[in-house]
This record gives C-alpha cells, structure tokens and sequence, in this order.
C-alpha cells in the first residue's frame, strides 16, 4: 500500500507541475519527455533441449520518462514501461516484467524526487542504477518491483565522481525485502583515461536466504575505460566477494567506430557463482554476463539517424560449475540476435 501511495503522490505532483511546466518562459523549464521503443528478436539454442534452435521469438519493449520541475534545482520524475513477447515464444523464454501476476506487463516502474545544490546530485524513490563496471548490477528487468527503492547521492570534485547509494529491493507483497549500500567512484586521469574502484554491502532478507542459502556479502571492484585512438575504446572491470568460494569475475570489452554511423564491439567474461547481488525473482541483479558462465559476445551497431538504429550480434556461453546457488546459470547457451531501437 505504501507503494501505491508513493507512486500516486508523484504522479499528482507532476499532473499539478504540468500546467506551470508547460506554461514556464523558458523552454528547460517545462515538463520533458523522453523514451525508447525496441523490438527484440533471439535465437537461441540451449544444450538442456538438446536439438536446434529452439527460443526464436519477438519482445517488444516501451519506455517513457517523465521529468516535471517543481521548483528551482528540484523535479519530479516518473517512468512507464511495457512488454510484450509474441505468443510463437518456446517455454525458455520469460518476460522481464516483474510483478504478480506476470502476464500484466504494464506498469509505473520508477518515480521519485531529484534535487541539486552546491554540486551534489541527490536522487530519491524507485530508480536505476549501475554499479561499478556493471558485473554486480545492471538494470536488465522493468515493472514496478524490478527497480529498488534508493537514496542516491553523487558528487564531482574535479576530475573525480563520487556516488553512495543506500537501496532496499522492491519485491512483492508478503517477500522479505533485500538492503544494499555502495560507495563508488571514478577518476579522469586524462580525457581518454578513467578508472574506478566500487564498494557493495549487500544484507539479504530471509526469503532470499531461504531460497539461496546466502549470507550477506561484501563486493569489491576495479574498473575503467580507455580510448586507444579516436576510433577504438577498451573497458574493462574485475570483481571479488566475500563469498568462500566461487567469487571472482572479470569482464573486458573493445568497441570500434567505424564511422558515424556504425561501431562493432567484442567481449569476454568469466564470471563466478557468488558475483553478482542475487534477486529473489530468480535471477542475479545483472544483465550479461550471467554468474556462473564464462563466455564472449560480438555486435554491430548501424544508426540510420539520431533516434534510429539497428543492432545484430551473438553470443555463446559455458556454465563454470554444474549447479548455482545464487540463481546463476545451469547450462550452456547460444545466441543470436537483434534490436531494433526508436528513441524519442
């Protein structure tokens, strides 16, 4: 219930915004949207089904955002998410929608308050994030119990980025909730040099320890990015836990733009079991790579013009141990695909 009524409360703060948003001399001022549309297919053969490619399907995907000013350095914001997979899709493949029940794939996912002052950023309400280089935590799911509920506060001293988060998981009713707290940062040794360093305390709630027989756990990670030429980027993290066993991952990416409109990517990345927060909804708090596999991936990316594009690329996976305690992978995988992507 309290979430229905924070979410309400927002929403009535931008609906009341709006008429003196709109209405402001400036044009900054005024209410803003913005959002995305993508459709997705994929192809992919899981060694469990035995024969072929088996996963072929179409999801489609839609956001927008809404940001209402309400005063000076302070406005509101709010972000509404839709899914939908076509019904041809074979059982491997699930929504990333998360609420109950599941086939409801519509909802206000994120909302909340931000407000700047003498060079701090602060950020309140349900929100994405990303930590570190990305291992620990991506924002890979939508609907109004994926995004944590969050205190974000960032800093910029000269060339260095400070960020702490304190957040608690948003799952449904009657599941005991996961708290997380990050100190992060970043430092700009020069204009195509930057490196980074991340601290995550995770204490899960007793559901996600009955489900995984997990302990709170600490991690730890290193990461940067480096233009090697005007054209050529490389990035790289490595990450450890506190977890005994099966805690470390590392993750390194090159991209090359070949002109405006088109930049090709590799990957590699191994990463183990205990190394990313896990989700009680089934999987770890991150996008690819999935814990417990290590594998690479290559892409395309052709834009037709500055909200249009075209991706293609593939990816192949082996798991690192036969059985996950963290939600991680269980099987070998690979996997074409392609996005289609409208922003706005």
């Amino acid at each position: 219930m309290k979430r229905q009524l924070l979410a309400a409360l927002t929403a009535g703060i931008i609906i009341s915004a709006a008429g003196t948003a709109l209405a402001a001399e400036d044009p900054a001022q005024g209410i803003q949207f913005d959002g995305r549309l993508s459709i997705h297919y994929r192809d992919q053969y899981d060694k469990n089904r035995g024969v072929g490619l088996t996963n072929a399907a179409l999801k489609t995907t839609f956001t927008l955002n809404v940001n209402a000013p309400l005063a000076q350095n302070l406005e509101a914001y709010t972000s509404f998410s839709y899914q939908t997979i076509n019904t041809n899709a074979s059982p491997g493949w699930s929504s990333d929608y998360f609420d109950t029940p599941a086939n409801d794939n519509a909802a206000i996912s994120a909302f909340g308050l931000k407000y700047k002052n003498d060079g701090y950023s602060y950020v309140i309400g349900s929100q994405s994030m990303t930590l570190g280089g990305g291992l620990v935590y991506g924002n890979y799911g939508i609907g109004r119990h994926d995004l944590p509920y969050a205190l974000n506060v960032s800093k910029k001293l000269g060339a260095t980025d400070l960020n702490l988060i304190a957040a608690k998981t948003n799952y449904e009713n009657g599941i005991d909730n996961d708290k997380f707290y990050v100190v992060q940062g970043s430092y700009a040794i020069s204009p195509d040099n930057n490196i980074g360093a991340m601290f995550a305390h995770v204490s899960y709630g007793k559901d996600s320890v009955s489900r995984y027989s997990l302990k709170d756990t600490n991690f730890y990670s290193v990461y940067g990015s480096h233009n090697l030429s005007d054209v050529i980027n490389i990035s790289e993290e490595y990450l450890k836990s506190s977890a005994p066993k099966d805690n470390q991952a590392i993750q390194i990416n090159l991209s090359y733009k070949a002109d405006k409109k088109n930049t090709l990517a590799a990957g590699y990345y191994y990463a183990e079991d205990q190394t990313a927060i896990a989700d009680y909804h089934g999987y770890g708090m991150t996008t690819a790579p999935n814990n417990n596999t290590k594998g690479y991936i290559v892409s395309g990316n052709h834009k037709f013009d500055k909200n249009l594009s075209l991706s293609v690329g593939y990816l192949a996976y082996k798991k690192i141990n036969d059985t996950s305690t963290a939600g991680g992978a269980s099987t070998d995988r690979h996997r074409v695909f392609a996005t289609a992507a409208l922003t706005f």
